[in-house]
């Protein structure tokens, strides 16, 4: 049973090795893809439009009923009334705003009294940060004085929330990006090559062996989730060693995380090839599914750039779930287990639903 077991591993890896187009689209692709996207990325200067800004303004704060006039009319920003200063703070910390305002009592930065506090977690990507901190800080500043000769704003990380790491890139963005989009691309190769065994009669030929059935598919998927965790690795170990990416979370963290996106790729694999009847359907499916699932989950265009909307389905895939972990690991300093927890359940919870579901349609006979 060993023997065929340890057989069948061989085999897949000896096909993988024979196909020069696995290489191709798992590898350079990407590798392609983090130095265009990383190029495009340094000078993204993105503006939205009509963001929400939590404010809470001291009753007696002479100039902070201009400041949330000055926002109202900005049209880049509309002001949200808070109950108090920590409200402002909590709602930041908790992602339910980007960006809050503190006007305290003193507010007087033009006679040496106490500038506002811009409450925005610093950590975040440096064209979040240029879309929502230069701005405000703009429209404050000439609410109060009408220039910019004196500092009125300053900003702060709310509690709770890890310091950003110091010398973060636009690869920071690329590489988790990319390695998270082309890995996913596992899922067609492990399906075409279930088409493949099918049509040529080998998976039969397996069956007929006395290893049990469940053996011979975890001997076929495994090779795949090697695979997969070996290219997210090489990518982003292209990502540190040629691109000065810097990691500031545990690599431990990074590993486990990084097996999970395999993981569910692979089982994505398995589920394609079970509802699929041709090698034609496996590659229209599954190449549609991966582009789509990407795009949704913020590999091509990262989710808080996103619509509301969008960044709430982008929680719907895998993809998501694996970028928001990949971001904090890369950019917080010190972050571990604890900070991913749910980002590395969901993306294993996704791999148990994808397997499931194959195994429901997957036809052992066939």
């Amino acid at each position: 049973m060993l023997a065929t077991l340890g057989a069948t591993l061989v085999k897949e890896l000896q096909l993988l090795r024979r196909d020069p187009r696995v290489i191709v689209r798992l590898i350079l692709l990407p590798v392609a893809f983090i130095t265009l996207f990383g190029a495009a990325f340094k000078g993204l200067d993105d503006k939205p439009a009509a963001k929400p800004v939590i404010v809470w303004v001291d009753p007696q704060a002479a100039a902070g009923a201009r400041v949330v006039a000055a926002i109202d009319a900005s049209l880049q920003f509309h002001a949200v009334a808070a109950a108090s200063a920590d409200q402002v703070r909590s709602q930041v910390a908790d992602e339910t705003y980007a960006v809050g305002l503190v006007i305290p009592r003193d507010f007087a930065p033009t006679r040496g009294g106490a500038k506002a506090e811009l409450v925005i977690d610093t950590g975040k990507p440096r064209s979040e940060l240029d879309a929502l901190q230069a701005p405000l800080t703009a429209i404050v500043t000439r609410a109060v004085i009408g220039g910019w000769s004196v500092e009125v704003v300053t900003a702060v990380a709310p509690p709770g929330v890890r310091k950003p790491m110091g010398g973060a890139t636009a690869f920071q963005i690329t590489v988790p990006g990319n390695a998270v989009l082309f890995g996913f691309f596992i899922a067609v190769t492990c399906a075409l090559s279930f088409s493949e065994e099918r049509r040529s009669g080998t998976w039969r030929r397996l069956l007929s062996t006395p290893v049990a059935p469940w053996l011979l598919l975890v001997a076929k998927l495994a090779p795949y989730v090697a695979l997969g965790t070996l290219q997210v690795a090489l990518l982003f170990a292209i990502g540190v060693f040629g691109f000065g990416m810097q990691i500031g979370g545990s690599i431990a963290a990074l590993a486990v995380l990084s097996v999970g996106v395999a993981l569910a790729a692979t089982t994505l694999g398995l589920l394609i090839a079970a509802v699929s009847s041709s090698e034609k359907q496996v590659s229209s499916l599954g190449t549609v599914a991966v582009l789509i699932m990407g795009l949704l989950g913020g590999c091509m265009l990262p989710r808080p750039l996103m619509p509301h909307t969008l960044q709430q389905i982008g929680l719907f895939v895998p993809h998501g779930w694996a970028l928001d972990g990949y971001n904090m690991l890369l950019v917080r300093d010190g972050a571990g287990f604890a900070d991913v927890a749910r980002p590395i359940l969901a993306v294993y919870g996704f791999a148990a639903a994808f397997l499931l579901a194959g195994l429901r349609r997957f036809r052992f006979d066939q």
